[in-house]
């Protein structure tokens, strides 16, 4: 799951289908991969992060949440 990318979505009125038309994926596949059921292509990061979120860090946006809580 990527919590980061889901609320900057939120705060800019992104969508999976906004985000299918930049990647040339089906809106199935971005919600899958969103809820971290597949991996994003680096293309993908990038053009995702270069369309929606400019000045972003990579590594904000696409931190993972490992369902973990730290001791």
């Amino acid at each position: 799951m990527f919590p980061n990318l889901r609320a900057e979505m939120v705060r800019h009125n992104v969508t999976a289908s906004d985000i299918s038309k930049v990647t040339h994926k089906t809106d199935r596949n971005i919600r899958d991969k969103i809820a971290g059921r597949g991996d994003f292509s680096l293309t993908e990061i990038y053009a995702i992060r270069d369309t929606f979120f400019p000045g972003m860090k990579l590594e904000y946006l696409f931190a993972r949440n490992t369902g973990q809580n730290s001791a």
